[in-house]
């Protein structure tokens, strides 16, 4: 995730950094601009550790995968739906009805065989 990215989604993010951060109180987090360096600044204060080792930390999250919640949320339709194409086999439009491409009138294999 792109920080721009978990900055306005910051609310949804919350729990997710409780989770990485058991430390943190959610209160004092939803405060939060959602900023990097306010992040790295309360977890400084709410774990005692350096500030340095705890923005590897946040480098190391930032790149982790965005929550399945988050992922589902209406806002992030359009984009999963862009993003949709690079699955779809070359000369197969991602609006087409899915009944014309593949093996879909085809009766499956039998378990145990090969062909």
């Amino acid at each position: 995730m792109n920080w721009p990215e978990i900055a306005r989604n910051w609310t949804a993010l919350v729990p997710a950094v409780m989770q990485q951060w058991p430390e943190a109180q959610e209160a004092d987090l939803l405060s939060l601009d959602g900023s990097r360096d306010a992040l790295a600044g309360y977890l400084v204060q709410a774990t005692g550790r350096d500030y340095a080792d705890l923005q590897d930390e946040i480098s190391q999250w930032r790149e982790g995968a965005m929550p399945a919640d988050l992922r589902m949320d209406e806002s992030e339709d359009m984009k999963a739906i862009a993003a949709s194409g690079k699955y779809v086999p070359a000369g197969e439009d991602p609006s087409d009805d899915d009944a014309a491409f593949g093996d879909d009138g085809q009766p499956g294999t039998p378990i145990g065989r090969t062909g």
